[in-house]
């Protein structure tokens, strides 16, 4: 039996491509789910007419959700912080300047990401062992798997589709004026090395047999009610389906030992109470970066010794467009990411810097009020000009989060201690050129970058982090081989991000599953 540990989205494409190859496969997972008081509301929510989506009736799916000038904070999904809870199950966490956390819940965090897919370049991980070409026919089989809102437009030539079955989403006005203007001012942008296109996200735009396409409701920051963007907990049902397909919910994975051939999983359930170990021929560990991390420093028995998770350093910048866009209040739209910007320009960085476009949506109602107080009311045309840039730096360019497992006062209680590096002065200048290279473009851009309000939270608030294990060609200590074996294993193989050798802007959570299709594809002996 082979075991693949985490459900989340590279435990879904391990396990997938190893029931591709004939493997019986047993996954253990903490699973934590949805309430079930909210799952039911969700469904009833689903009965009603999507036009009567709005007022008391989505109350819920809104709850806890408190947006400023900084962002959402913590983001719930359906009202709920399902996805965050019983991490105490795993150790006591003490993070310092760190605002990161692993993930027990099922699907781990495919239940609140922002569905944004786009793959890596080959310049952005040159240090790594495998190329882009090793990945390209992963790429193209989990994308063969999924749903995708995509279209063949300008990032096309440096950022391949991978896929022909994409469908895309309905633009809104705002992003259908803004890639306007970017289109007009495309040669004076390639000259300033700026690159555009829609946004690529895993939703379902258009209806599939018996089952409905986006119907716009702008609710998809809380949670979408007809479950259309991707979620890996929605493939267990399809992997139940095959005979070879075993799910064992409520299991905490506390270490691995490998002998004798086989490998022996330590475990217990979330309530602390012991489970009878796991005995398979190989393990696939997915259980996310930080939870993987946390496994391995323990199977290895490496207390006390810190191991760098590498980070991709997170930021959000308004920015107010020259014309506004009429009644975006009351538009029928979804509200993920609906446009790309690349810049790939040496002089400001020699690594691409990602950024993520999002036109209006009921947040930026809430986190105005909240600024402005009793001046909002004169407000309202600023929300018909309002974007806001979620940006990415490469990991080589952030800081990163030093992870420490001790046992204190050498009992059974463990701490994982997350610390985060203080900014350095090179992040600092990097940022301020990416805000200069906005602001200097504003012309092409038709639009002024609010630079006094770019805020940068402190590592690990994107949740694009990994690398604490790095895949290597001579794998040292504390470093995995490109098939993801730490040293001194041949028969655990780490499949998330954990093997990264670094973590570039663009998108993470794509290339993490097209890296874990490719190491459970291998034969090895």
């Amino acid at each position: 039996m082979n075991y693949v540990i985490g459900s989340g989205p590279a435990g879904v494409s391990a396990a997938t491509a190893l029931l591709d190859r004939g493997v019986p496969v047993t996954m253990l997972d903490a699973g934590t789910e949805l309430e079930a008081h909210r799952r039911r509301a969700v469904e009833e929510l689903r009965a009603v007419d999507p036009s009567l989506w709005r007022g008391p009736r989505v109350a819920f799916l809104k709850h806890n959700v408190a947006p400023d000038r900084k962002g959402v904070g913590v983001k719930y999904v359906f009202g709920s912080d399902f996805p965050y809870r019983h991490v105490e199950s795993l150790a006591t966490l003490a993070r310092v300047n760190s605002d990161t956390t692993p993930s027990l819940g099922k699907g781990g965090f495919s239940n609140v990401w922002g569905s944004a897919m786009l793959p890596y370049l080959q310049d952005d991980i040159q240090r790594w062992p495998i190329t882009i070409d090793d990945l390209a026919p992963h790429y193209r089989a989990v994308l063969g798997r999924m749903d995708v809102s995509a279209t063949i437009d300008e990032l096309a030539c440096k950022f391949p589709l991978y896929t022909e079955r994409a469908v895309p989403l309905r633009s809104s006005r705002q992003t259908e004026s803004f890639l306007a203007d970017l289109r007009r001012n495309k040669a004076r942008l390639d000259s300033a090395g700026i690159a555009f296109g829609a946004s690529r996200i895993a939703v379902r735009a258009g209806t599939r047999g018996n089952l409905p396409g986006c119907v716009y409701c702008g609710l998809c920051m809380y949670g979408c009610p007809n479950d259309l963007i991707y979620n890996s907990s929605f493939a267990l049902p399809v992997l139940l389906a095959n005979p070879n397909f075993h799910y064992v919910p409520d299991v905490i994975v506390t270490k691995l030992n490998e002998s004798g051939g086989t490998v022996r999983i330590g475990a217990r359930r979330k309530d602390g109470s012991p489970l009878k170990d796991f005995v398979g021929e190989r393990v696939y560990l997915a259980a996310g970066a930080i939870s993987s991390t946390q496994i391995l420093l323990e199977s290895l028995g490496a207390f006390d010794r810190p191991v760098t998770l590498a980070d991709s350093c997170y930021f959000l910048l308004p920015m107010l467009r020259l014309a506004g866009s009429p009644g975006v209040a009351t538009e029928q739209l979804h509200t993920l990411s609906q446009v790309f910007l690349e810049i790939m320009n040496p002089t400001v960085c020699d690594k691409t810097v990602h950024l993520q476009v999002y036109t209006f949506n009921d947040l930026y109602v809430a986190a105005l009020r909240k600024m402005l107080g009793p001046v909002y009311p004169i407000a309202g045309p600023i929300l018909g000009r309002m974007l806001v840039l979620q940006g990415y730096l490469h990991s080589d360019l952030s800081p990163s989060i030093d992870i420490t497992l001790s046992r204190p006062n050498g009992g059974d209680r463990r701490e994982l201690r997350l610390e985060g590096q203080v900014m350095s002065e090179p992040t600092k200048k990097l940022l301020s050129r990416v805000a200069r290279t906005l602001r200097s473009n504003w012309r092409s851009l038709r639009g002024i970058a609010a630079t006094p309000m770019l805020h940068v939270p402190a590592p690990g608030r994107g949740f694009h982090s990994g690398g604490t294990f790095p895949m290597s060609t001579a794998p040292r200590e504390f470093e995995t081989d490109i098939l993801g074996r730490p040293t001194g294993f041949k028969r655990v193989h780490v499949v998330d991000s954990t093997v990264f050798p670094s973590i570039p802007a663009t998108t993470i959570t794509l290339s993490v599953m097209a890296n874990a299709n490719r190491i459970a594809s291998a034969q090895v002996d």
